[in-house]
């Protein structure tokens, strides 16, 4: 016949899991080598990309020269002089693109890296006090029977009932806790195309006309290195939040976060991770 017992071995194992997910969110997060690595895995594609994105230079020059050299009061030294310039500029971008989209994504994740050790020294559950972990999945009645290892009667379906309730519930903040790495991973993805895409985008500085596009790019880029920021802000935010309500409303059992408290902050946390992009979009004006 479930007792109680049971039920806090069951919260056990769905925490253990939660903090692991969490971890590797914030080792996604931290760890800059896996977005180094994966960018240079493919030299050869980077060479080829770069070889098409200087031919796109030049075609986007010549496009700007023979349209500019049409009006004859145009044609002075000083112009052409600074038509010259602008395809130096650009090849130089082309050239460095992958310099200059590292470097700007280690200034922007610098930031992360210095506040790494405040995220790392928490987890998504703190287990140093079961009780309280407990309170994430049940009420305060409940937690306290659990704890307690309160026998159940033969007839008794509760303690079923209730791990039941129990597992439900971890199920559902464990595919939140998926879909939030799923989501960062997507970011490492997007990092990595933009990087070695980059000297397209950049080409066409060559030309006037064609110029929003790289700088569109560039918005676009700052915008997922920022997300970085704006994930480890919200990651230190949920903590914070986290113990406030733990404060406030765990003890009381006629608030409406009692017992789905856990349910509750993952939610949030999820819906978080979800908007980042959108947030840090906002932030560079690249929507």
């Amino acid at each position: 016949m479930w007792g109680y017992g049971q039920c806090l071995d069951t919260i056990k194992g769905i925490v253990v899991e939660l903090n692991s997910l969490f971890s590797m969110l914030i080792e996604l997060l931290t760890n800059d080598s896996l977005y180094l690595s994966a960018t240079s895995a493919v030299p050869d594609l980077v060479s080829a990309i770069k070889g098409t994105s200087l031919i796109l230079c030049v075609m986007f020059f010549l496009i700007d020269f023979f349209t500019k050299t049409l009006h004859l009061q145009w044609v002075t030294w000083e112009n052409v002089m600074m038509l010259a310039i602008k395809l130096i500029v650009a090849k130089v971008c082309v050239d460095n693109a992958e310099f200059f989209t590292t470097s700007l994504y280690n200034g922007f994740n610098s930031f992360v890296n210095a506040i790494a050790g405040t995220i790392t020294q928490y987890s998504f559950i703190d287990t140093s006090d079961w009780t309280t972990a407990t309170k994430y999945f049940v009420s305060s009645s409940q937690a306290t029977q659990i704890i307690n290892n309160v026998d159940a009667s033969f007839l008794n379906f509760q303690p079923l009932i209730l791990n039941m309730q129990i597992s439900i519930q971890g199920l559902i903040m464990k595919i939140i806790m998926i879909i939030a790495n799923v989501i960062v991973i997507a970011r490492l993805f997007e990092l990595t195309v933009y990087t070695l895409v980059a000297p397209v985008p950049l080409s066409t500085f060559a030309c006037d006309g064609l110029s929003d596009v790289g700088k569109s790019f560039l918005k676009s880029f700052a915008a997922v290195t920022i997300q970085s920021i704006v994930l480890a802000i919200m990651f230190i935010a949920y903590v914070a939040i986290n113990n406030a309500l733990i404060a406030g409303n765990i003890g009381s059992q006629n608030l409406a976060l009692d017992g789905i408290l856990g349910l509750v902050t993952t939610l949030t946390l999820g819906i978080g991770v979800m908007s980042s992009g959108a947030w840090a979009k906002r932030i560079c004006g690249s929507m």
